[in-house]
């Protein structure tokens, strides 16, 4: 599995704003990646590239939610029969 994170240039100017995103996105990721890790079938690629939209800075709760968020959907659709 491969996670890439985007903060975008055009939302936050300063660099300094962009890399603390940026690592409050990764440490999200690292905290919470276990259940998708044990979901994802044996011989099953994953690709992920998170791009933070919002306008303003984020804490982490609030980073956090939204994670687990898509990791619950991609949990659920990995293990959902195929139709």
């Amino acid at each position: 599995m491969q996670v890439g994170f985007s903060v975008p240039k055009k939302r936050f100017r300063r660099a300094v704003d962009r890399h603390r995103v940026r690592r409050v996105m990764v440490e999200a990721w690292r905290l919470n990646k276990h259940p998708l890790y044990a979901s994802l079938p044996a011989g099953i690629q994953l690709h992920l590239f998170l791009i933070f939209t919002d306008s303003s800075l984020p804490d982490f709760s609030a980073v956090e939610t939204a994670l687990l968020k898509i990791t619950d959907r991609l949990t659920e659709l990995l293990q959902a029969p195929d139709a």
